[in-house]
């Protein structure tokens, strides 16, 4: 089932089981997306590193601009040493299974002296093993 979320060749011809097929492959993309940030959420670098393909990943937002998974997760240690009490509340996933991605509205909650919460989209691009081949991160 995870195989064919992400293409366009096994498409039904009955639009009642396509509806059927979407809602399902979204709950895998949604499943996909809370899943990550649940461990981004544990600060566990390893694990952080098995959410995204093996060294072709991108990591952009407005600080940062990397490629390569081993240098997205060094971004994010990094970010977890500079603000160590940083956690995400994901507010809602929004998944298209037409382009095997996920918009993610989240709060991240950098938890220090000013309280500080920023509003930011993560636009996050899977493989079709749900690994995370690119993300994105917007603030506004």
């Amino acid at each position: 089932v995870r195989e064919r979320v992400c293409s366009n060749s096994n498409q039904s011809s009955s639009k009642l089981e396509g509806l059927h097929k979407m809602d399902s492959d979204s709950k895998l993309l949604l499943k996909a997306a809370e899943d990550y940030f649940a461990v981004w959420n544990s600060k566990d670098l390893k694990k952080l590193e098995n959410c995204f393909v093996a060294e072709k990943a991108v990591l952009r937002d407005w600080d940062i601009s990397v490629e390569g998974t081993s240098k997205v997760v060094e971004a994010n240690g990094n970010i977890f040493k500079a603000v160590p009490k940083i956690a995400i509340e994901v507010v809602k996933v929004h998944p298209c299974v037409c382009t095997c991605s996920a918009s993610c509205e989240i709060l991240v909650k950098l938890n220090n002296d000013k309280n500080e919460v920023l509003k930011v989209v993560d636009v996050i691009d899977f493989d079709k093993d749900y690994k995370i081949k690119a993300l994105r991160a917007y603030k506004g």
